[in-house]
């Protein structure tokens, strides 16, 4: 995707049968996961460990950056530091990308809660978006003194956790979570440790968010994308189902439904865009399903090919789509956008298009001039980029430029944890009125004047379904056909339409102001 758009984050649980060789190593799978899962979120990581050998039973590192800035790798003694002091056989970690709450230490994740009793002292790392949020926060602000400080959902996570296992006797962690599942409604994945060293690993019930695990001579490794447990050994992985969760309760691993499933909302995003290329999700590759979106992107091509053309793939999501693309259609791939891969973070943001392109592509002239080129991107939300990718091919010499897209229009905003909350933010709406299955014709030319391409060509919702292999029902579309899985989305969805079309500027989650106690 050339406009970055993000997912919230990505959560990791590690348990490692004790014994000599494994007893502190729980850190270092850990961090080889979130390495994996980096993708999912840039913003801040962190891990809780825990070691029963420590006055500070669990222990939390996280902070703003990268995941190699957070353990400070560049600093080999700092680094082994880290490793030493959060050493232990069990633990969990998360990366994240916010979608809600600012870029400060306090947001990352684990959050932890300290108490003197150990089953009470847990800490959580949460993936997804409670589409709720205010309804439950009321509720809580109808309990005497309850203040917020943080103001996200997962604060609201947490104080609904710490409720749950309140009296004299540990709860067991299935009933916990199968009444938290009564209250919440969207998308959560979330990873659990406690003082006592129980762990839980948990997936909401409709499966929005990819969740894998892998059990391998005892030892236990989840991640929200099966490449992190490849990429630490554990080549035999599955994904844990809606509803499911895997319980660990005193060395003793079990999976469990903790809540029913009456349906299925797999994020289709995920295989498009979000998604490592080499991951599996619910039993469908990452890989395959790019390279089927992009031989049914070549079935819907009008133009003429002739020797001119080309194709070059926005980099690096779109590749695998660009390559089959151009198979199909017998045209040549080029690189003539090369990531700046190393560039990293930065607070220098040019204000003309050559120096926002300048800061992520380096463009190769030789490869662009004189060429008639299909522009393949895996989609398009916000536009900005696409513009710019656009004008700059054009200043640089090609003949023509024809964007192709490999998702269809993005037309509705996410409520379930991808940062695209509001629908005047969205490319798409200002050139189609309501969801199609294909793009109508007079809103591609529209789009393509405005993108200063010649041609605009967008995947099918028929194609889309098609290309990921699983029925419809299976999967959330409402981004692009504006059907929303919970009854909360629906209500949004509704307000969200009706002020764009209003022209009542939104200013955030409609959710914010729309649906206090829905």
């Amino acid at each position: 995707m050339s406009g970055e758009v993000h997912d919230e984050c990505g959560v990791a649980a590690v348990y490692l049968k004790p014994n000599k060789d494994s007893s502190n190593k729980a850190l270092f799978y850990l961090y080889k996961i979130l390495l994996n899962l980096q993708n999912r979120g840039q913003l801040s990581a962190g891990i809780t460990t825990y070691n029963q050998e420590r006055r500070q039973i669990l222990h939390t590192h996280r902070d703003i950056g990268t995941v190699n800035e957070v353990f400070r790798t560049s600093k080999l003694e700092k680094s082994l530091d880290i490793f030493k002091k959060f050493s232990g056989n069990k633990g969990i970690g998360h990366v994240r990308y916010a979608t809600f709450g600012r870029s400060e230490r306090m947001f990352a994740q684990p959050f932890e809660r300290h108490h003197g009793r150990l089953w009470k002292w847990f800490s959580f790392g949460f993936n997804g978006n409670l589409v709720n949020y205010y309804p439950l926060r009321e509720a809580l602000e109808k309990k005497k003194e309850y203040h917020f400080t943080l103001e996200n959902d997962t604060e609201m996570l947490m104080h609904y956790l710490a409720r749950a296992l309140v009296g004299n006797k540990k709860p067991n962690l299935r009933a916990v979570f199968n009444n938290l599942s009564k209250k919440f409604e969207g998308s959560y994945n979330i990873t659990f440790i406690n003082a006592l060293g129980d762990i839980a690993a948990v997936r909401d019930p409709l499966g929005f968010r990819p969740l894998s695990y892998a059990i391998k001579d005892g030892n236990v490794l989840v991640a929200s994308e099966s490449n992190a447990l490849q990429n630490c050994g554990f080549e035999r992985f599955k994904n844990l189902e809606p509803g499911k969760m895997i319980q660990i309760d005193n060395g003793n691993i079990s999976i469990k439904r903790y809540a029913p499933s009456t349906r299925k909302a797999h994020c289709m995003f995920e295989w498009v865009y979000f998604a490592n290329v080499s991951s599996v999700l619910d039993g469908r590759s990452v890989y395959v399903t790019r390279v089927r979106l992009g031989k049914e992107l070549a079935r819907l091509e009008t133009q003429q090919v002739t020797k001119d053309h080309i194709v070059i793939p926005v980099p690096d999501s779109a590749k695998a789509a660009g390559d089959a693309f151009a198979y199909e259609l017998g045209v040549p791939v080029k690189e003539g956008l090369i990531r700046n891969r190393y560039v990293g973070r930065t607070f220098i943001e040019g204000t003309s298009r050559k120096d926002k392109i300048a800061n992520k592509y380096t463009l190769v002239k030789e490869v662009i001039r004189g060429k008639k080129i299909f522009l393949v991107d895996d989609s398009i939300v916000r536009g900005a980029t696409t513009e710019q990718i656009v004008g700059a091919l054009k200043d640089a010499g090609a003949a023509e430029v024809h964007v192709r897209v490999s998702c269809p229009p993005i037309i509705g905003p996410c409520f379930y944890g991808i940062d695209m909350s509001t629908v005047t933010e969205l490319f798409a709406p200002r050139f189609m009125k309501e969801p199609a299955e294909s793009m109508p014709e007079k809103a591609a030319k529209k789009m393509a004047r405005y993108l200063r391409a010649d041609t605009v060509i967008y995947q099918s919702i028929p194609g889309l379904i098609k290309a990921i292999g699983l029925p419809k029902r299976d999967l959330c579309t409402a981004c692009i056909n504006r059907q929303y899985p919970t009854p909360t989305g629906k209500k949004l969805i509704k307000i969200a339409v009706e002020n764009y079309r209003k022209g009542r500027k939104e200013g955030g989650r409609p959710y914010e102001r729309a649906i206090r106690c829905g």
